[in-house]
Formats: C-alpha cells, sequence, structure tokens
C-alpha cells in the first residue's frame, strides 16, 4: 500500500533525528575528556569514602604520603584490619595515579587535534 511522500519524509526526518541523538550520546561516552571526568569522579569518591570512614570510626586520618613505605600506617585502625591486609592509602602514589592518568588524556586529545587540523 503506497504512503504518502510527505509522511514517508517525516518518518525519514525522525529516523535522522534518533540516530543523531544516538550518536551524540555514543561520542559523549567515548570521549577522552568525559572518560577523564569520569575518573576523576571515581577517584573523588573512594577518597571521600575512605575519609568518612575515617571519622567515622573515630580514628585520625593519617596520609601516608609523608612517610616511607616501611613506615606508612594504615589509614584507620578498623580500615586496616587484620581482614583487609593492614593496607594503607599512599597519598602520594594516588596523586601520581591522577597526575599521569590526565597527561595520558590530554596527549592524546592534543595528538587528535594535531591529526585532525
Amino acid at each position: 500500500m503506497p504512503q504518502d511522500p510527505a509522511i514517508i519524509q517525516r518518518q525519514i526526518d525522525e529516523t535522522r533525528a534518533e540516530l543523531a541523538e544516538t550518536i551524540d550520546a555514543i561520542a559523549d561516552i567515548v570521549s577522552p575528556r568525559r572518560v577523564a571526568e569520569r575518573a576523576s569522579e571515581q577517584v573523588r569518591a573512594k577518597v571521600a569514602e575512605l575519609r568518612a570512614r575515617a571519622s567515622r570510626d573515630g580514628d585520625p586520618l593519617e596520609l601516608a604520603a609523608d612517610k616511607s613505605p616501611a613506615q606508612a600506617t594504615p589509614v584507620t585502625a578498623a580500615a586496616a584490619g587484620p581482614a583487609s591486609g593492614g593496607r594503607s592509602v599512599r597519598w602520594g602514589r594516588v596523586a601520581l595515579a591522577v597526575g599521569a592518568t590526565t597527561m595520558l588524556v590530554v596527549g592524546t586529545t592534543r595528538r587528535r587535534r594535531r591529526r585532525r587540523g
């Protein structure tokens, strides 16, 4: 059954708009800037969680970045109990990892812009 050309054109336009939205959403998900933003948000959330846990337990939050690895102490007694193996947060390493990730994303973005332009 033949359809009216105006109806077909409207359906094509609607499909084209839906595809454009889908492509924009995919581009936003894989964008290096958005990936870096999501990674930094995850790091911030983890740091906030560790600080909240430390203050909730009533133990002072000790920063291990100022100490050598041999002198590093657990963040809190409860957070670094026997079940966790006595691990400590080394803020210097966290900052180094975040900085390295940021530099990698910035470098990749600059290289892509140079290739395009």
